[in-house]
């Protein structure tokens, strides 16, 4: 895709008229308008004021979404930008986001193996249970159920009853 092509997608992307792209970059309006209809090609400085305004990398702006390295590798902006924000940090922040992340990573990976695809979280069950109940026993008010199921939470909670 051209630059033109990029910096249009890109600014309506953000939700930006072509005006509030002007106040925001200091780029003027008639060489916004030439960059869109690929008629003109940025300084670099220009460059460089339209990616910081729109978040994005010069790569992603310049190139075309192939040959940017991580565009291809990280699909969500937001994400993106939050790495590209802890690349500037120092080498101890930036250790202790990696810590961080690889923590989050590995404890998404071992749920993934202990916990089953299809098995319904412990709430789910629980309605399902209180529903049967509820239905088998017409002669109780719903005010008696609702105890009943309230004393069964709290055995629960506090392992009174619970099978080790």
């Amino acid at each position: 895709m051209s630059f033109g092509k990029n910096l249009a997608k890109f600014r309506k992307e953000k939700g930006l008229t072509q005006n509030d792209l002007v106040k925001l970059s200091g780029v003027g309006i008639s060489q916004i308008r030439r960059y869109e209809a690929d008629k003109s090609m940025p300084s670099l400085d220009a460059i460089v004021k339209l990616v910081k305004v729109l978040g994005i990398s010069i790569d992603e702006m310049v190139f075309d979404k192939t040959t940017a390295i991580a565009s291809n590798k990280i699909v969500d902006r937001e994400l993106l930008e939050q790495f590209e924000m802890v690349s500037g940090m120092d080498e101890e922040e930036r250790k202790f986001i990696k810590k961080f992340l690889e923590g989050v990573i590995v404890k998404n990976q071992v749920e993934k193996l202990v916990k089953p695809k299809n098995e319904k979280s412990w709430s789910q069950r629980f309605r399902e249970i209180t529903d049967r109940l509820a239905d088998g026993v017409e002669e109780d008010s719903q005010g008696d159920i609702d105890s009943i199921i309230d004393k069964a939470v709290e055995a629960v909670r506090t392992k009174k009853y619970a099978h080790s």
